[in-house]
């Protein structure tokens, strides 16, 4: 600094204890507040709650900043060049602090100004891309349970049911209709309950059950404990791959289980694959995985034996 040394520019000791003094002084309140920057990420993020970060931005940097500067200061005037420590308190050297302090503030700002926009463009696009996934996700489960296919075996199914079984005929029709409004009311949700999903999947499966009758075993968990998501028609496609990719048959019946194990829900059936192969629509597990991926770090979990085939779902809980 100027002001400790007369010929400052001849003096190559001098020289040297400034270039420490500077370098020391940049990297400390650099790596510092990136540090502190770092932290502040995994306990409240830009997008999450940008006012409380802000504030909490501008205290927790201006006093480590602030700190940082006294001592590097006191490393400088006491132990580079062997000064009294009252200097510190001098006007100049305040005037210096304070000088350092605001100019480590305005930049700290700056860069935190830049990384506030970059995470507000990815929480952006990755909104945007849940939004198509998710919309894809619904689009294919309507097209299922309308396409031409699940209407003439519901249809046929229920014309063996009028006149035999009324009241099971109305049952059926019931959660028929039950089907089509679970599909079309979650449409716009990003998870739901999984009690909710369970009971779509009761639905769902009571129609094929009537369509295959003793060839297809499901068995779902009765009773869950609540607080706990999941994306909407995630069970539902899995439950829809197993029917449509293996053989159903009285002699030879699937068996699916659905079961909860901690916080996962764990989906799992016996292998019997058909002889043809329908062709894969390339959503499926890919469109369920590519969900959790926006809504959490846990991944879908998918094993394959000789004799069955497992899925595992993170559940979600929001807290």
């Amino acid at each position: 600094m100027l002001l400790l040394c007369a010929n400052c520019f001849t003096d190559g000791i001098w020289v040297v204890r400034n270039f420490t003094y500077a370098f020391l002084l940049f990297s400390i309140l650099w790596l510092g507040n990136g540090f502190l920057g770092t932290l502040l990420n995994r306990v409240v993020t830009w997008v999450d709650n940008p006012g409380k970060r802000f504030l909490i931005t501008i205290v927790s940097t201006t006093l480590f900043s602030a700190v940082a500067i006294l001592l590097v200061n006191w490393v400088y005037i006491v132990l580079l060049n062997g000064l009294s420590a009252e200097l510190l308190l001098s006007m100049r050297f305040r005037w210096t602090m304070l000088t350092q302090l605001l100019v480590t503030f305005f930049i700290t700002l700056s860069v935190y100004a830049v990384s506030f926009l970059r995470s507000w463009r990815e929480a952006a696009v990755k909104a945007e891309r849940f939004q198509k996934e998710n919309a894809l996700s619904q689009y294919e489960a309507l097209k299922n349970q309308v396409n031409p296919h699940f209407l003439f075996n519901s249809l046929n199914a229920l014309t063996s049911l009028v006149h035999p079984s009324p009241d099971l005929a109305v049952k059926f029709i019931k959660q028929l209709s039950e089907v089509y409004r679970y599909v079309l009311d979650s449409q716009h949700k990003e998870v739901v309950a999984l009690e909710e999903e369970l009971a779509f999947a009761q639905r769902y499966v009571f129609l094929q059950q009537i369509r295959h009758a003793d060839g297809l075993q499901v068995t779902l968990p009765e009773k869950v404990p609540t607080g706990y998501f999941l994306p909407p028609l995630a069970l539902q496609m899995l439950l829809e791959n197993a029917i449509k990719h293996n053989k159903i048959l009285a002699n030879e019946p699937l068996h699916i289980q659905v079961t909860m194990e901690g916080n996962t829900l764990r989906v799992e059936n016996n292998l019997q694959p058909k002889t043809q192969h329908e062709l894969p629509s390339g959503l499926g597990l890919a469109n369920i995985q590519a969900r959790y991926q926006m809504l959490t770090n846990r991944k879908m979990e998918v094993a394959s034996t000789d004799t069955s085939f497992i899925v595992c779902l993170p559940l979600l809980t929001f807290q």
